[in-house]
C-alpha cells in the first residue's frame, strides 16, 4: 500500500462553461465536484494502475466528511486527522472554447499547533506499514513551512521512500532531507539549481545537478514536453505524444502517481518516467482529475519517445 499525504484537502469542484468573460452570468455546461487536494488525485492515479492508496491529512466540518466519504465511495481508504473548522473549497473554471482554465483556491484555515502535533505523531505511527509515501501540494496555514522534511526524516527512519511534490520553501526545505524523488516544474527546477534555464539541454543539467546535490531522483515535468529524469548523472527526457487534451487538472498528480507505482514495483528509471508521463498524458483526456482509464494510459505509454541527454 501506498500512504498519500494531502495536507490540504479541499473539495474540488470544476465549471466547464463556454466563452468563459468575466462580469457575465454562465450556464455551465457540466459541473463536477470530487474529494480534492493534490494527494487525493494522486491516491486516484494510483487506483487507476492498480495499486492500492490511502490518503492522509487534515479534514473538517462538513466538506471534511463530504472529501472523506467521497474518497471511500471511490475505493479509497482513508485515514485521516479532524480538525474543528471547515475544510476548504477549490473553484476550476475550465473554458471549453479554448481551454484556458481559471482557477480559485482558498487558503484554508490555520492548522492549531496541537493538531500539527498529532498529526507528526500519527504520521509515525502508520508510515512503517506502507510501501512509500507521497507528499503532495501546499501547506496549509498555521503549519511549518519545513513540515514535509519532518515527514520525510520519519519517513527514512522507517526505511519507506518519500516522493514530494510541492513548492516554494516547503519544496526548498523538503528536497534538504534528501526524498527519493522530487517532481518539481520548470521554474521550481530554475529555483532549486539558482540558474535561468532557456533550453531542455538546460533543464537536463539542472536535474543533474540537483540530483547529486541532494541525493534524490529528480523528475521534472515540461507539460507537453513530457518530462526530463535524472539520477544521478544518468538523464533521459520523455517525451509524450500529441494528444486532444480535455483538462490538464491534476496531470501533474498523476504523474507522480505513475512513478510512485513504477519504482514500487521495482522498475528502473527509464520505465519509470515513461509511467509518469503516461499518466499524466492520460489524465487530460477527460475531465476530472485522476479519471483516467487504464486503456488510454496504455496507448500514450506506447506511444512515449525516450532519448537519453
Amino acid at each position: 500500500m501506498i500512504l498519500c499525504v494531502n495536507l490540504n484537502a479541499a473539495v474540488d469542484k470544476t465549471i466547464v462553461v463556454d466563452s468563459f468573460q468575466l462580469g457575465e452570468i454562465h450556464r455551465p455546461q457540466a459541473v463536477k465536484s470530487l474529494a480534492g487536494g493534490k494527494g487525493c488525485n494522486v491516491a486516484r492515479g494510483l487506483k487507476q494502475l492498480g495499486a492500492q492508496a490511502v490518503v492522509t491529512g487534515w479534514v473538517g466540518g462538513t466538506t471534511g466528511q463530504f472529501i472523506e466519504n467521497g474518497l471511500q465511495q471511490e475505493g479509497i481508504a482513508t485515514d485521516f486527522v479532524y480538525t474543528d473548522f471547515e475544510s476548504r473549497t477549490c473553484t476550476s473554471i475550465l473554458d471549453s472554447s479554448n481551454q484556458q482554465m481559471t482557477e480559485i483556491y482558498e487558503n484554508g484555515d490555520p492548522v492549531p499547533a496541537h493538531k500539527v502535533d498529532a498529526m507528526l505523531a500519527h504520521f509515525e505511527n502508520i508510515v512503517r506499514g506502507y510501501t512509500a509515501v507521497t507528499l503532495s501540494g501546499s501547506v496549509p496555514p498555521g503549519v511549518p513551512l519545513n513540515f514535509y522534511a519532518q515527514l520525510i526524516n520519519i519517513a527514512q527512519q522507517a526505511k519507506v521512500p518519500a516522493f514530494l511534490d510541492s513548492s516554494n520553501t516547503a519544496l526548498l526545505s523538503g528536497v534538504a532531507a534528501k526524498p527519493f524523488l522530487i517532481k518539481p516544474n520548470a521554474s521550481e527546477v530554475a529555483i532549486l539549481a539558482e540558474r535561468e534555464m532557456n533550453s531542455l539541454a538546460d533543464y537536463a543539467a539542472a536535474a543533474a545537478d540537483i540530483s547529486c546535490r541532494y541525493a534524490t531522483i529528480v523528475v521534472l515535468s515540461l507539460g507537453k514536453d513530457g518530462a526530463i529524469a535524472a539520477q544521478g548523472q544518468t538523464v533521459v527526457h520523455a517525451q509524450n505524444p500529441p494528444v486532444a487534451a480535455k483538462s490538464a487538472v491534476g496531470s501533474g498528480d498523476c504523474m507522480l502517481a505513475g512513478l510512485t507505482v513504477a519504482f514500487t514495483r521495482g522498475l528502473g528509471l527509464e520505465t519509470a518516467v515513461k509511467y509518469g508521463v503516461a499518466a499524466g498524458t492520460a489524465n487530460t483526456l477527460v475531465i476530472g482529475a485522476g479519471q483516467f482509464t487504464k486503456p488510454d494510459f496504455d496507448a500514450v505509454f506506447a506511444a512515449i519517445s525516450l532519448q537519453t541527454c
